[in-house]
């Protein structure tokens, strides 16, 4: 991938449903042994590989298991603001309306939280939880995100995924960067990836990782597509044993 040979480069990838296969619950979400040596073999030929994740990083840090990497947990908002009072108290709301909802898990991210209906049967399930988020959004101040199987409420001042990697990429003075995300929240970083390129002459390569839940505009604002997690894996796999092999890309 001749993008990384434009030094200093970096490689950046979200966890679920990207170097994770996403789980049922996400506690039980696992990044496999091959894509963990293959990420801690690239941090040593890279400038950078980070994670960018809407979980909190001492999360994401514990389930990836690299400290070679960089993370951003809650696409960089704990590092900015505290826990939002509204936050607190919209989640204790939702926590009773879906009391009754058993198949409905919601996940506590610290500056924010997520109500996965991966289990739920009901196909109305998706228009029961946003007719309870978004009144919540309204009268605490915060914002509704939606990806696969999960609506989140997140703090208004939430910073998308694309402000995390130009920040990155501004820190450590990246040229060849490679994305790799799979939803709705990662077509903020194709879009910083585009920008980068038509106003700096920067190169970069904005992959979607598609499966059968992949939203058609994550497909259209990606350069590359790869089908799955096992192919992010492979990807990850022939990129390491390249730089081993010849030392440059």
């Amino acid at each position: 991938m001749d993008v990384l040979a434009a030094r200093p480069s970096a490689l950046i990838t979200d966890i679920d449903g990207t170097i994770s296969p996403i789980a049922p619950r996400p506690e039980d979400a696992v990044v496999s042994d091959l894509v963990r040596l293959s990420l801690r073999n690239l941090a040593r030929d890279l400038a950078l590989v980070a994670v960018v994740t809407a979980r909190e990083e001492t999360v994401a840090r514990e389930m990836v298991g690299l400290d070679e990497l960089s993370y951003v947990g809650n696409y960089g908002l704990a590092e900015e603001l505290d826990l939002s009072p509204g936050i607190e108290r919209a989640k204790a709301r939702a926590a009773q309306e879906i009391a009754g909802l058993p198949c409905v898990q919601l996940e506590d991210k610290g500056v924010s939280f997520a109500l996965h209906y991966r289990n739920c049967e009901d196909a109305g399930m998706r228009q029961l939880l946003l007719s309870i988020a978004m009144p919540l959004s309204v009268e605490e101040g915060a914002k509704v995100l939606e990806g696969k199987k999960v609506i989140e409420l997140v703090p208004r001042e939430l910073p998308d995924k694309g402000t995390a990697i130009a920040r990155l990429a501004e820190e450590h003075n990246i040229r060849g960067l490679v994305y790799l995300g799979d939803d709705l929240s990662d077509i903020a970083v194709f879009r910083e990836i585009a920008r980068r390129r038509s106003e700096e002459g920067l190169p970069g390569v904005a992959i979607a990782v598609v499966d059968a839940e992949t939203d058609v505009a994550v497909r259209e604002m990606a350069d590359l597509e790869l089908a799955g997690v096992m192919e992010v894996e492979q990807l990850l796999v022939y990129l390491a044993d390249s730089f081993r092999k010849e030392g440059t890309l």
